[in-house]
């Protein structure tokens, strides 16, 4: 029976080593560098200074259920009531959500993304409907984050990962 034996030189195993040992770091670089595209995006298409200044990067964590790497940009924080209003009270999961920190700045954001539908104060005047205008999903560029995440590939693995 024939029998084949392959030997790889050293220098690539102790390539192979490095990229393996280091692959958690790599794509959370990468992954952090896309996100930060997006962000960027996002603070230059926002509707309002205001909401702009609430657009953050999560920290980049390993999901347990599928050891995805991820990072998020999301919308957080508050804005502050504007005229001589103290709180807000607005239906969440069931339940009245009552804060007195401001408007919840991912709640004005969705507004913008997604619109509304008729909308009353709390005296019951009416405001009307709110259409869409998206700002969030306009910010997702898939040429630009590729970009920028073979750009954090190449610079994390040392070179070795290069197209």
């Amino acid at each position: 029976m024939a029998e084949f034996k392959l030997e790889l030189p050293k220098e690539i195993m102790d390539d192979i080593k490095k990229i393996y040992d280091n692959s958690e770091e790599i794509f959370g670089g990468m992954t952090r560098a896309g996100a930060e595209v997006v962000e960027k995006n996002v603070k230059a298409n926002a509707p309002l200074p205001e909401l702009a200044s609430h657009v953050k990067t999560s920290v980049t964590y390993k999901t347990p259920s599928d050891d995805g790497i991820n990072t998020k940009v999301y919308v957080g924080g508050h804005l502050p009531f504007s005229g001589n209003r103290t709180s807000m009270v607005r239906p969440a999961g069931g339940k009245r959500y009552v804060t007195y920190k401001g408007v919840p700045a991912g709640f004005v954001a969705a507004m913008y993304e997604y619109g509304t539908s008729n909308r009353y104060t709390d005296s019951g005047a009416y405001r009307g409907v709110m259409g869409k205008r998206p700002f969030f999903r306009k910010s997702f560029k898939k040429a630009q984050i590729e970009k920028a995440m073979l750009k954090a590939q190449k610079e994390l693995s040392g070179g070795l990962l290069d197209e």
